[in-house]
């Protein structure tokens, strides 16, 4: 969307009633003709607007697409979220954030879509992404820490996704996976995907990427019989461009938390309580094995602790955890 078209349908929404082309233009200091390219292109988004003869233009519905305008008018983070790249369409949104990323893109620098058509999860995964249901949204991150350490960053984006989740749809029944999962009532609503690139000592960029299931419905679309929604969960059609913005608020507050105490320390609580696997047997696929044992929560960096059949401790780093048997 253009300046002069966001700027437009500012205008609109701040008014009661009608504004005259007249006005707009000057307003915006720009030409009538200018203002009815502009309020078209505003209808080609999906905005419906109304125009009648010598009283001028009217909003009169919105859209629910998660565009810069739609999540920066309801964003309070002063961070994350300063700049946002909205596509209709992209392969993925985290292809495009590493992209801008190695070009110079600003920390926090977001991407969103309202589709992709190559969405991607861990270990190579297929991320269900329909155009007009779900967000689909990544953030670009330039953490001053050693890679090693960055590798907590997606428990905070989990418990971002999870707060946010919550505030737009209280009473859910919400649970985190390690690493990186969110579930309601036993079913995946939310997934999380960190790209990074980085020397020896330190981070040059890294990405995360969330998609989460907001109005999807299982007899419009093939959807996992694994997964659910937030409209499936609550009956109700929910905002991607509020959850958006409630999901940059959280995570920004949680990300600036953990850079000043350099530790999970502070979320361990949460993330525990929380949790889907702690106190059941779970299997971890690493690269190598499947390592077995009892999940006890997660550690200050992010590792998973495992209690092991002969009773020993063990910290898994990565992985992919599922109840036992279940693979």
């Amino acid at each position: 969307m253009g300046k002069s078209a966001s700027r437009i349908l500012s205008i609109l929404r701040e008014s009661d009633g009608y504004v005259s082309g007249q006005e707009i233009s000057d307003m915006l200091g720009i030409s009538r003709t200018a203002v009815w390219k502009n309020i078209n292109s505003l209808r080609d988004y999906g905005y419906t607007i109304d125009a009648v003869s010598n009283r001028g233009y009217r909003l009169l519905r919105g859209v629910d697409i998660p565009t810069a305008d739609e999540i920066g008018r309801q964003c309070a983070a002063s961070v994350f979220g300063r700049e946002i790249v909205y596509m209709a369409s992209l392969s993925s949104t985290n292809n495009l954030a590493m992209m801008l990323a190695a070009q110079g893109a600003e920390h926090g620098t977001v991407v969103t879509s309202d589709e992709q058509t190559s969405g991607k999860g861990r270990m190579g995964r297929d991320w269900y992404s329909p155009p007009g249901t779900n967000l689909y949204i990544s953030v670009v991150l330039r953490p001053p820490v050693f890679p090693a350490e960055a590798s907590q960053i997606p428990i905070l984006a989990v418990l971002a996704e999870m707060r946010a989740m919550r505030r737009l749809c209280p009473g859910l029944d919400l649970a985190v996976k390690w690493p990186n999962d969110v579930y309601c009532s036993g079913r995946k609503v939310c997934g999380t995907l960190c790209e990074m690139k980085a020397e020896t000592d330190s981070v040059e960029h890294l990405v995360v990427g969330t998609g989460i299931n907001v109005n999807a419905n299982p007899s419009d679309h093939d959807m996992p019989l694994t997964a659910t929604s937030l409209f499936m969960e609550t009956g109700q059609k929910q905002s991607r461009a509020e959850l958006a913005a409630r999901f940059l608020e959280d995570f920004e507050r949680v990300y600036e938390r953990w850079l000043s105490e350099c530790s999970l320390e502070p979320f361990m609580m949460e993330w525990n309580s929380a949790s889907l696997l702690l106190g059941r047997r779970v299997d971890v696929r690493t690269a190598s094995k499947v390592i077995t044992g009892i999940s006890m929560g997660i550690a200050e960096n992010g590792a998973l602790k495992l209690q092991l059949k002969d009773g020993t401790k063990r910290l898994v780093y990565a992985g992919d955890a599922t109840l036992h048997g279940s693979f």
